[in-house]
């Protein structure tokens, strides 16, 4: 069993349902009938915001923004137009950035707990629809368990645990390579400065 300790701050909780609590999280034996293993896989969660259920969510412990792709905004039928805070930058582990659209609130639902979330929106996630990254983690007290395929967070009801997809992280993983090989493979503009030979 793999035991974590959960000390942080309590969230700002939506129309008073469960909360997330402080405690002792367990993780049970990975179940072969649920998990591939050996594997390499993202964690990849489907979760309720603002009465949609969104798919393609990845839960990314190393972000410290949660960012949602513009095209999910204008989906759920949320003008982009006015957003507060537009052109922050974002800078990626590779160095590239960036900017943002603005922000806005989301109510998200994770099992019975609902917290309202400041996203940056951004024109470009491919091939994810959201990124939940530290500070989502943190109000919810939730540990992101990858090998398990799952985040857990405990309520005083008991331990909630959300299952993650592998098959839409391999999705995703796809999308991705073929989304670079399409790149690699377009030609370069030709130069304006082209010399005569």
């Amino acid at each position: 069993m793999v035991r974590e300790r959960v000390n942080s701050i309590r969230p700002g909780i939506t129309e008073g349902g469960p909360r997330p609590i402080d405690g002792t999280i367990t993780f049970p034996r990975v179940d072969p009938t649920r998990i591939l293993c050996p594997h390499r896989d993202a964690l990849i969660l489907s979760l309720g915001m603002d009465k949609f259920d969104i798919r393609r969510i990845l839960i990314d412990p190393g972000s410290s923004a949660d960012l949602v792709q513009a095209s999910v905004i204008s989906h759920m039928g949320h003008n982009l137009v006015g957003l507060e805070n537009p052109g922050r930058i974002l800078s990626g582990f590779n160095g590239a950035s960036t900017i943002s659209l603005g922000d806005i609130v989301l109510p998200v639902q994770a099992g019975p707990v609902t917290l309202n979330v400041q996203f940056l929106v951004v024109q470009d996630l491919s091939p994810f629809n959201v990124i939940l990254g530290r500070t989502w983690l943190h109000c919810m007290k939730a540990i992101p368990n990858t090998y398990h395929q799952m985040v857990s967070f405990l309520t005083e009801d008991g331990q909630i645990n959300l299952y993650g997809s592998q098959l839409a992280a391999r999705q995703c993983y796809q999308i991705a390579r073929e989304a670079r090989t399409s790149q690699e493979n377009e030609p370069l503009p030709e130069s304006t400065h082209a010399l005569d030979q």
